[in-house]
């Protein structure tokens, strides 16, 4: 694949406004890049933006609610008026709840409005950029922001590990996808531990329509692991540009938790126990027309 040149690259951040995405931006500018800054806050992202273009490159704001698709279309074809084009594309914003609280006291709402920012947010940004991206020459670039908790499931933190997870699904299979199609696209999954922004206040956020009533919630403590550790933004915006230069599959803000992970792994290969009739053999070849294949 290759190398992904920042110089003039059209780089849209959305969840730009502050804290990674707006780290994301800097860093990104500095490397001579033009940036869509894209953010649900219109007050922050033009402060971003009129942040980059203080500092002598080039930057627009876009207000964009990731849970429409028709916000993020609209942002695709802002993006393509004012550059023509658009080379990396990072689908940053997202949200969580505080306190933390067992699944079962989480309402239906909570976890429809987790989903719709953290996972469908970026179904609907790669709907509306994919198409744009794979009619263009040259090395283009995906980021999806995910997190390390799906590394080292944290009590009370099912609604938004749960949507996280589905989006590292999502990206996994994106990249294998423009893999086989030989598309000179790089996907990198981004999981950041605990960086120092205002995502434990993002119901701020959210739809006042939307907010639950169902408040009986136990404050449970988070697991003691390495990524529970808080850097700073500033740091997190070079780890993902450095990402992206090596088009590496994923980013990590923190050490991974390798004995947590071990653990999850030996389970499940521990988990597959085939059941055989002494009496019967069992055919194990596999027929790639059978319907019954998942």
């Amino acid at each position: 694949m290759e190398t992904f040149v920042f110089e003039d690259a059209v780089s849209v951040v959305t969840g730009a406004g502050g804290g990674i995405g707006r780290a994301i931006a800097l860093s990104l500018a500095r490397r001579g890049g033009r940036i869509v800054v894209a953010d649900i806050d219109q007050d922050a992202a033009e402060a971003v933006a009129s942040e980059i273009r203080k500092a002598g490159y080039e930057a627009i704001a876009v207000a964009t609610d990731v849970t429409q698709a028709e916000s993020l279309e609209r942002l695709a074809q802002v993006t393509l008026n004012a550059f023509g084009r658009v080379d990396l594309l990072c689908n940053n914003a997202g949200v969580t709840m505080r306190p933390f609280r067992a699944l079962w006291n989480g309402a239906p709402s909570d976890f429809r409005w987790m989903m719709d920012v953290n996972y469908f947010g970026v179904v609907n940004g790669l709907l509306a950029f994919l198409p744009h991206m794979l009619d263009q020459p040259g090395r283009r670039h995906i980021v999806n922001t995910s997190s390390m908790s799906t590394l080292d499931g944290v009590l009370g933190h099912s609604m938004y590990i749960a949507s996280k997870n589905a989006l590292n699904g999502l990206t996994d299979s994106l990249r294998n996808e423009l893999e086989d199609q030989t598309q000179n696209i790089g996907v990198t999954l981004f999981m950041p531990g605990v960086v120092s922004t205002r995502i434990a206040t993002s119901e701020r956020l959210r739809p006042s329509v939307e907010r639950s009533d169902y408040r009986r919630v136990r404050e449970y403590p988070r697991k003691d692991n390495l990524f529970r550790r808080a850097i700073e933004p500033e740091a997190v915006g070079e780890m993902v540009v450095r990402a992206i230069e090596s088009d590496s599959p994923y980013c990590l803000t923190h050490e991974a938790p390798i004995d947590r992970m071990r653990e999850r792994l030996e389970g499940i290969v521990q988990g597959h126990s085939p059941i055989r009739h002494p009496a019967q053999p069992i055919d194990l070849s596999i027929d790639p027309s059978d319907s019954r294949m998942i």
